[in-house]
């Protein structure tokens, strides 16, 4: 068998991306909110942009801390969706990159609840 060689980087926007697919994937996660005066600014001017919602740092040591700023579906305990979402998103991003999970913090800030029209 050959010998691998090399090594493999995970850009900080890869980490957030991930993070953030990950995050809306998450029952009771209606978006993400705005966590820059930039994208606040779009956000009030209506501009089409994606909020990035998501706020991602790695240490030197591979260790990665993530804040991620969430906005909710109304009538659900925010306290159980926001435990969901750290232990679904953990789960998903480390399968993904192969980090161990202690490695791994992860920070949710509840921005809004939202109340979404009934449809039939």
């Amino acid at each position: 068998m050959s010998e691998v060689r090399g090594k493999i980087v995970l850009s900080r926007n890869a980490v957030e991306e991930i993070l953030r697919l990950a995050t809306l994937n998450v029952y009771g996660v209606t978006g993400l909110a705005p966590i820059t005066f930039g994208e606040r600014f779009s956000h009030i001017l209506a501009l089409p942009t994606t909020p990035k919602g998501v706020d991602a740092r790695i240490g030197n040591d591979g260790a990665v801390a993530a804040t991620i700023h969430v906005r909710l579906r109304y009538g659900l305990r925010v306290s159980e969706v926001a435990r969901t979402i750290a232990s679904q998103v953990r789960y998903v991003f480390c399968s993904m990159t192969g980090i161990p999970q202690e490695r791994v913090e992860l920070n949710v800030i509840v921005w809004s609840i939202r109340v979404e029209p009934e449809t039939d």
